[in-house]
């Protein structure tokens, strides 16, 4: 007789849970653009993948909590914590505090110099908003991207509270501008690196003791060639603020982000450094988009400068927010 009692069924393998593969699959990449960021000296697009860190660190955070939330595997895990550690370490110098030289009260006024660098956007035809706000600010040098023949004219509208200025309006992206309150003594255009992009190199004869102004914009690195070119101008440029026989302030659009091949080596060429070490990051681009912002415009500074503020200006009807940087910049 057979035995009625009926023996259960084995169980069947738990099957996969869809959303922890999902989330491991977006993971992998996300490591993968970190780590391809380091290596922006083999390939322009690897270095391409270096401007967007403050995006991967958003993620890695964001999908770190989704993962212990949902109860991810380990692999999971460990991937998205070791985007997050690489993307935090690389940022971290421009959270933690600089050393820098103190604040004198003997002569710190008179040290004062202020900075401005805006890339206007040469297809902007507004220009009262841009022009308002530099004749607000008043700042005491301002370098000036994107200057077209109409940008070129606005600017002259200045000509009161910039009496000392060099305008090299051009039909493309790459006309540029100083002006200043003090006397520029030998402003010249400079041809930086052999690349055909222009840069202005001029001494500022200012009362307390000259310094030099370069004002840069090398082509975004988009393709081979012109990433090859962005880094020889970059490079170029740092040979000539290293040699500088006064304290020398770069401003302008690098179109590279701190993360980036080109800028790693300015910085180390150079001997200057970033004001925007220890005030954490500022992004400058695209100001039309709040999804996609990174950090291409940049000041930077002599090592015995003290820099007493830094930061990123208002809305002027450009794809660029201004940067804004006030130091106190000793005589030699």
């Amino acid at each position: 007789m057979r035995d009625s009692t009926s023996t259960p069924a084995a169980s069947p393998a738990a099957a996969p849970r869809p959303f922890p593969l999902l989330l491991l699959g977006w993971a992998l990449p996300l490591l993968a653009a970190t780590l391809g960021g380091f290596c922006g000296d083999w390939h322009w697009l690897l270095d391409l993948m270096s401007h967007f860190r403050w995006y991967y660190l958003l993620a890695a955070a964001g999908g770190l909590v989704v993962a212990f939330l949902r109860r991810a595997g380990i692999a999971t895990r460990t991937v998205l914590a070791a985007a997050l550690v690489l993307n935090s370490v690389t940022m971290l110098p421009y959270w933690l505090p600089v050393t820098q030289p103190a604040i004198r009260s003997a002569g710190a006024a008179s040290e004062r110099v202020s900075v401005i660098s805006l890339n206007v956007l040469r297809f902007n035809t507004d220009t009262a908003p841009a022009i308002d706000y530099l004749r607000r600010r008043s700042a005491d040098v301002v370098t000036v991207l994107e200057v077209s023949p109409e940008w070129g004219r606005a600017l002259e509208s200045l000509a009161d509270v910039y009496p000392h200025r060099l305008i090299t309006a051009r039909p493309d992206s790459f006309g540029l501008a100083v002006l200043s309150r003090w006397p520029l003594g030998k402003p010249v255009v400079a041809d930086f690196g052999g690349t055909g992009y222009p840069g202005i190199v001029s001494d500022v004869e200012r009362p307390a003791g000259g310094f030099r102004v370069i004002a840069i914009h090398p082509y975004p690195p988009a393709g081979r060639a012109r990433g090859e070119r962005l880094v020889r101008y970059l490079h170029a440029t740092a040979a000539a603020a290293a040699s500088s026989p006064l304290p020398c302030i770069v401003a302008g659009d690098f179109n590279a982000t701190p993360w980036s091949a080109g800028f790693r080596a300015f910085a180390t060429g150079s001997g200057l450094r970033d004001t925007a070490l220890g005030r954490g990051v500022q992004p400058t681009w695209n100001a039309r988009n709040i999804f996609m912002r990174i950090p291409i415009d940049h000041i930077f500074a002599p090592p015995t400068a003290t820099v007493v503020r830094r930061t990123i200006g208002p809305d002027v009807g450009s794809d660029h927010f201004p940067v804004e940087a006030e130091l106190l910049l000793p005589a030699r």
